[in-house]
């Protein structure tokens, strides 16, 4: 699966349509310049700042996907923000969620567990990514 580069025009109302079922909405001035969808299927974005550190958000799948399909298209988001961020000069990169499959792929793409609570994650984007991602 190949991510495309976010476009309002394009795409916005498909966000809102799979945040629908839990009663959310999102402007289009909400969203980051930098935000990555595989058609049809999932979306996230890079959400950049003054400094080396940047983060990872709103990531958002489709509902009804398969399992393997949701993975699939989840883990080429993740690479897709991540590379973006080593592009621009990122020097680590920031996740947070409450989900454990989120801490896992995480993992997974060789991020670190940070602390309690939230599951908060660190990237360091200069380091080689994991084998297989």
């Amino acid at each position: 699966m190949k991510p495309v580069r976010f476009d309002p025009k394009v795409h916005h109302e498909l966000l809102n349509l799979w945040r629908k079922p839990w009663e959310e909405t999102m402007t289009p001035d909400a969203l980051p310049e930098y935000g990555f969808v595989v058609p049809d299927k999932a979306a996230g974005f890079l959400y950049r700042t003054d400094s080396s550190v940047a983060l990872i958000e709103g990531i958002i799948a489709a509902p009804g996907l398969s399992k393997e399909d949701r993975n699939e298209a989840v883990n080429a988001i993740v690479a897709a923000v991540r590379d973006e961020a080593r592009r621009q000069g990122f020097k680590l990169l920031l996740g947070y969620s409450q989900l454990d499959a989120i801490k896992n792929r995480a993992e997974r793409f060789g991020f670190i567990h940070v602390g309690p609570g939230f599951h908060m994650v660190a990237l360091d984007l200069t380091k080689p990514d994991p084998e297989g991602l």
